[in-house]
């Protein structure tokens, strides 16, 4: 017997909407994917599109795991899903688990905490560093320069010692409020760990302009989606982190060959997956040992549903991973559908 596809769609509403530069954001939309082989087992894949960061719609995704279902063949199609990067990575993560089963060896992954933007990251970032974390993402962008400046001096006091802080801008600094962020942190540079993607795609020389001979570093995020954003990944093509969503770079196998050569500089981030999707990322990263950056997984408590059994914590262990089943968790699509 060959290859059956099957998915479920999911629908998640954030426990308290994420605020960015780009917005707010109240919903999680994407699919489960599901793979049966007669002979290898059973497989599972997460389709988790955002538009917004050059991927494919949720309209798109559904509509192409559907002829999926009726043509199993489309699955290995490079030209179709060379436009469809969730799907791509869904569908080849599916194949992937399938052909490996259940993993029996794995690592340990250091979080950064995940702060709100606004005044309301300074007690959450007090209550997470009492229970370890030691990187702290944080979102800026989101009010004017000057009074999230005045919010991080203060963020940065009620941190303990040896922490560390990344700010993330989501593409919403001009070069100016960019240039005064360099300046202003110059007196904390022993706490930033980097700024993450301040301008806009196409103005990495900008960035990079900024931030030379200044010790603090640029992260690039949004520069690393779409069409173009594999050139970043090339071997000495940034000289700063490089920040991968996994679940929107496509096939699984080709990810892997590409982050090889850059993986001391790769720090994983979520999507705000379901379990399924964080362990198809993990499984990725188990693939590379000179990752060795805190990911930003901060998501498990996003949510106030069971999508994802595990609880937010500084360090995800394996010895957890494990014990999840992801037939569980399609079984309760099932349910709910």
């Amino acid at each position: 017997m060959g290859q059956r596809f099957f998915f479920q769609s999911y629908q998640r509403s954030f426990v308290n909407p994420l605020r960015t530069a780009r917005g707010s954001w109240a919903t999680r939309e994407g699919f489960i994917v599901r793979v049966e082989d007669g002979n290898a087992g059973i497989g599972y894949g997460e389709v988790a599109p955002i538009p917004e960061f050059g991927t494919e719609t949720i309209e798109a995704a559904r509509a192409f795991l559907q002829r999926v279902v009726e043509a199993p063949e489309l699955a290995d199609d490079a030209g179709e899903l060379a436009v469809l990067p969730c799907c791509a990575f869904g569908v080849s993560c599916a194949l992937a688990s399938l052909q490996a089963g259940r993993a029996s060896s794995g690592r340990d992954y250091n979080v950064a905490a995940l702060l709100p933007a606004g005044h309301a990251a300074i007690p959450v970032a007090s209550r997470k560093a009492q229970q370890g974390y030691q990187s702290f993402k944080w979102k800026i962008g989101v009010a004017p320069v000057e009074a999230e400046q005045s919010i991080f001096s203060q963020l940065a006091a009620g941190l303990p010692a040896g922490a560390r802080l990344r700010l993330d801008a989501n593409c919403g600094l001009s070069v100016e409020s960019l240039e005064s962020w360099v300046r202003f942190l110059q007196a904390h540079r022993g706490r930033i760990d980097y700024l993450e993607q301040p301008l806009p795609v196409g103005q990495e020389a900008a960035m990079a302009r900024c931030c030379e001979g200044t010790g603090i570093a640029i992260a690039l995020d949004e520069s690393l989606n779409g069409a173009d954003g594999a050139r970043w990944l090339q071997a000495g093509a940034w000289a700063g982190p490089l920040v991968v969503k996994p679940a929107l770079a496509g096939d699984r196998r080709r990810l892997i060959e590409r982050l090889r050569p850059v993986a001391d500089q790769i720090v994983l981030s979520s999507v705000f997956e379901t379990q399924i999707g964080v362990e198809n990322a993990l499984q990725l990263a188990d693939q590379l040992p000179e990752l060795n950056q805190a990911i930003g997984f901060d998501t498990f408590g996003a949510f106030a549903d069971s999508l994802c059994a595990l609880q937010p914590a500084a360090v995800i262990r394996f010895d957890a991973r494990r014990t999840f089943s992801p037939n569980t968790l399609w079984q309760q699509l099932l349910h709910t559908s």
